[in-house]
């Protein structure tokens, strides 16, 4: 049998949190000047790649805690 929507969903957020958290990381680590990036090349300040950074990585983090601890119903 083929997964159902519901697992389907619930992968598909998982991921999604899960490269929120990698962006965000990335934006954040050059923020900090310990990834040597140029900012400037893609259009971002530093101040708004820390921003940015900032708030991806936090809602990554969320998504990612609600997915791994919400109950599920019994198989």
């Amino acid at each position: 049998m083929g997964k159902s929507p519901t697992r389907t969903r619930d992968l598909a957020l998982l991921v999604a949190g899960l490269m929120d958290c990698i962006f965000g990381g990335i934006l954040l680590l050059s923020w900090l000047n310990l990834l040597p990036l140029d900012l400037a090349a893609f259009g971002f300040t530093r101040s708004l790649a820390g921003i940015v950074g900032a708030v991806l990585a936090v809602s990554g983090v969320a998504v990612v805690t609600y997915q791994l601890t919400k109950l599920r119903p019994p198989e």
